[in-house]
C-alpha cells in the first residue's frame, strides 16, 4: 500500500525522533510516498523526507484548518492556527478523506497515515 504520513512535532524534536515515530506505526508492506506537515515545520519535513528518500510537502495553517479531521486540539489551534496538523496534512497530501492510522503521539511527535488516493485528488498532483 502506498501511504502518506502526516507529522506534527513539539519544539526541539529532531528528524531522527520523527523517523522513529513513523517507523513505529508503519506496516512492512506500506511504501511511504511523502511526508506532510505545516509550513512552519518545513525544515523538519525536508530532513525527515530526505532521510527516508521520499518527498516532503507542507501546507499553511489556513489550508490545514479547512480539513475535517476526527480529532482536534485547542492547544495546537492556539499555537499554530489549525486545530489539526498531522491528520490534516496527511489527508490533504494523500488526497484522501479517511485515515489509515489516526493521530498517534509518541515522544513529542504526532503521526497520522493515509493511503494515497490515486484518483486525482489534489495531494496526488503535489506529490507525484
Amino acid at each position: 500500500m502506498r501511504v502518506v504520513v502526516g507529522i506534527g512535532a513539539r519544539a526541539g524534536v529532531d528528524a531522527a525522533d520523527v523517523v522513529a515515530a513513523i517507523s513505529a506505526v508503519l506496516q512492512p508492506d506500506w511504501h511511504v510516498e511523502a511526508i506532510a506537515s505545516i509550513d512552519r515545520k518545513a525544515e523538519l519535513v525536508v530532513a525527515v523526507a530526505s532521510s527516508m528518500g521520499v518527498r516532503g510537502v507542507t501546507y499553511s495553517a489556513r489550508e490545514l484548518s479547512t480539513v475535517v479531521t476526527p480529532t482536534v486540539s485547542v492547544r495546537v489551534l492556539r499555537a499554530v492556527g489549525s486545530a489539526s496538523v498531522a491528520e490534516a496534512a496527511a489527508l490533504l497530501a494523500g488526497g484522501s478523506t479517511e485515515l489509515t492510522v489516526p493521530r498517534l503521539g509518541l515522544d513529542g511527535v504526532t503521526v497520522a497515515v493515509v493511503e494515497l488516493c490515486l484518483d486525482g485528488g489534489q495531494g496526488v498532483r503535489a506529490i507525484l
